[in-house]
């Protein structure tokens, strides 16, 4: 075949081969964790009794229940403003071993101490979460005032990049 043979059957090639531009990786994930209350400040409110808010910073780890790598054995910290048991809400970050970042937004949506239950929205990541979305709901229960788990239950989409190149943050 000569070269101009060759180089016209490349071009058809491309040309009639059409790749997405951007694949997605997608799934259900359950994640358990452990949390340690790193710092915690209160603040007592006096328009009601026992009116307290707590801002609290919690450190822990987190790993995927079913053995996916998928938010697997990563570092876990959260953020929360807790006003009375009443509401509650914040923010979630998780880091992977690489470095790579997801973060979510919470609420709670029941409070029976020491138990609270809620929704999350992952809102983006850096690395290899760069573009995450997803939500789902967690169930916290408080084991002491300085330990809790949690477990977490959702779905998460990803977008990645296609034919050698990577997301990058």
């Amino acid at each position: 075949m000569r070269t101009g043979h060759v180089a016209l059957a490349i071009a058809t090639l491309m040309t009639t081969t059409t790749l997405p531009a951007i694949a997605e990786d997608s799934g259900h994930w359950h994640g358990l964790g452990v949390l340690t209350v790193a710092n915690e400040t209160t603040i007592k409110v006096e328009d009601r009794a026992n009116h307290v808010v707590r801002v609290l910073d919690e450190d822990g780890a987190i790993y995927n229940a079913d053995g996916a790598p998928f938010l697997n054995k990563a570092r876990y910290q959260v953020a929360a403003i807790i006003d009375s048991g009443v509401t509650g809400n914040g923010y979630k970050t998780f880091t992977d071993a690489d470095g790579s970042k997801a973060f979510a937004k919470f609420t709670v949506t029941e409070s029976k101490p020491p138990e609270l239950k809620g929704t999350f929205q992952f809102t983006g990541g850096t690395g290899k979460y760069t573009g995450i979305t997803g939500n789902g709901t967690f169930n916290l229960v408080r084991l002491s005032d300085k330990v809790a788990w949690d477990e977490l239950v959702g779905d998460y989409k990803i977008p990645t990049a296609v034919a050698g190149t990577a997301n990058k943050n």
